[in-house]
């Protein structure tokens, strides 16, 4: 798939670029990638469409896993247990790019073509 868009290529350079921060450990709290390694997270393998900071040491955001499965988080790294992790990937509905109603300029779906592309190359 070629992006026709400048709006296309900069979701997928969004994602390229988040997912890149996380893998190189170049986000503002470390213990978020800890928290998500505990959740079960190969942070190696997973793809971040963006990390939000919600409030001082309060994250959120969605990623997908190594498992091409798409959870949404919340967590206040003062208070990690508390945090809420859920697997959506049967809710994805437009989101997903198979979806007819898709739209790659979603960072969610954009973040499932880029999985999708790499999985491909490294196969």
């Amino acid at each position: 798939m070629e992006f026709q868009k400048d709006s296309e290529r900069n979701a997928w350079q969004a994602v390229a670029q988040a997912t890149e921060s996380v893998r190189r450990n170049h986000i503002a709290r470390s213990d978020l990638l800890q928290w998500l390694q505990e959740k079960g997270v190969d942070i190696a393998r997973a793809v971040f469409p963006c990390i939000g900071l919600f409030d001082k040491d309060v994250f959120s955001g969605t990623l997908v896993s190594q498992d091409r499965r798409v959870f949404e988080y919340f967590v206040d790294l003062t208070d990690p247990q508390d945090g809420d992790f859920e697997d959506v990937t049967d809710e994805l509905g437009p989101k997903d790019p198979a979806h007819p109603d898709s739209d790659v300029r979603d960072l969610i779906t954009m973040a499932l073509v880029y999985f999708d592309r790499h999985r491909e190359r490294a196969a």
